[in-house]
Order: structure tokens, then sequence, then C-alpha cells
């Protein structure tokens, strides 16, 4: 997902320089630029941005000024041609502090450093999300019947109930049932099940995978062609296939809103 940017400065220069830097930078989608501190307020409360490059003087209302009237911040990024202002800087929680004129390589490691921190920030937001639809689907499965399975296991036949299977994958003519740190063989397909088994809960991640939303943890972006890993509650990690993501976005969408 792009790093949703705003660049506040009163000098148009400055603010030229920091978006060609930003023009290389795949991640980043600036959003707008300001040139005042009113500007600014009204910019962030309507865009809610992921990070601003903020300029500390600038007419009428300062940099300082703009954090104080700003009741959800986003990660800051001072960008200042003063010294001295720095420790009030990090008072307001900024992440970094950029003294003009700095070099090229000095933008890149705040703007790298300013990235992580709101990945940081995303991935444990979705997490609780996570973790409230886990807490949800476990109060729901007191109703929800989920599909039996009939496996034979250790000479007799069980029933196997799909709340109760971590992922199921593909294996030959045969299609393996993770359940409770045990492997049942069922001679199966996946696309034969995908159906029933996307009506009671599971999400497919992968040709051959079919995972139980309930028993995902976290989910991780790898930024490699469009792949994502999947860390259940039993810390089995599973890795997506490219073919889809688009499944994997509106789960994702799903579970954050």
């Amino acid at each position: 997902m792009k790093i949703r940017t705003i660049i506040i400065d009163d000098e148009p220069l400055a603010r030229q320089r920091i978006e060609g830097l930003l023009s290389h930078v795949d991640e980043v989608d600036l959003i707008c630029q300001c040139r005042n501190g009113l500007e600014a307020i009204e910019a962030i409360t309507k865009h809610q941005p992921d990070l601003i490059f903020l300029d500390i003087q600038m007419p009428g209302i300062d940099g300082f000024g703009v954090l104080d009237k700003i009741e959800t911040l986003p990660v800051v990024t001072f960008v200042t041609a003063y010294d001295h202002y720095a420790m009030q800087a990090f008072e307001y929680h900024a992440i970094d502090y950029l003294l003009k004129p700095y070099k090229d390589a000095r933008f890149y490691e705040a703007l790298s450093h300013a990235i992580k921190q709101i990945q940081l920030q995303n991935l444990s937001s979705v997490h609780q999300k996570l973790e409230s639809l886990r807490e949800s689907t476990r109060q729901k499965e007191s109703y929800i019947k989920g599909i039996d399975f009939e496996i034979k296991h250790l000479g007799r036949l069980i029933k196997i109930n799909s709340n109760d299977i971590d992922y199921v994958n593909a294996a030959g003519n045969y299609v393996e049932l993770h359940s409770k740190g045990v492997i049942h063989l069922i001679r199966s397909t996946i696309s034969s099940l995908e159906y029933d088994l996307e009506e009671n809960g599971f999400l497919r991640i992968h040709r051959s995978i079919l995972v139980n939303e309930s028993s995902i943890e976290r989910v991780n972006y790898l930024n490699t062609n469009n792949q994502y890993k999947f860390v259940l509650s039993n810390d089995v990690e599973l890795q997506s296939s490219r073919s889809f993501k688009d499944r994997i976005v509106n789960y994702l969408e799903r579970v954050t809103h």
C-alpha cells in the first residue's frame, strides 16, 4: 500500500526538491503540497496522510503550531534550516529532523526510517483487527455448523469439522486437512472443496492452499511478486501466490474496515 504523503514548506524550491526526491520512490503517493501552516492544517485534516515533511519557520502558524491543531498525528519528518529546534521537534515525537541543506542520501535515510515506522504501525493495526475477527469467529462457531469430513483414523472412522481445520492443501490426488497438529488425508481436490469451504470461512491464497480465516494470526506483504506470508495461530507459515493477490487484498480490506 502506498505511503500517503504531504510536503509543507513556504519555500517553493524546498518543496520542489522533496517532490523530486520522492518521485523516485514507488512506495510514496504525494497527495499535495502546502505553502503555510493554515493550508497544512486543512490538508492534514482532510486527507489524513501517513507521512508529512514539515518545515518549522513559516509565516503565520509555524510547524509546531500545525501539530498542535491536529487530532491524529501522521508520522512527522521535520525539514528546517535551524538546528536549535531539534529538541522541541522530538518532543512532538518526530521520526527524524532533516537540517537544510541536506544530501540526497540523508533524505532517503530519513524516508526509509519513516516508511518502516508506518509499516509497523499498519501491521499493528491489522493484527488488532485480525484478533477481533478471530474472536468474532470463535463466538460464531457455536452456531456455525461447518462441514463434516469422514476420516479413517487409527483404524476407525471419525468426523473432522471444518471449524477445527487450520488449512487444507493439495497433495497429488488427495487433499491434506491440517487439524490441531494432525494431518488427515481425503481423496478429493482443492477445487471441489473450494466453494463449500469459502462459504464456511476459508480463504484461498494459493492454487494448492485454502486457509481458515479464524486461524490467521498475521499477514505480511513480502514486497516481491505481489505475494503475502500468512502466519497462523499455531506458528505455521504459508505463502500465497501472485494469482490470488486480489482475493487477499479484498480479505485484508474486509478485516481492516
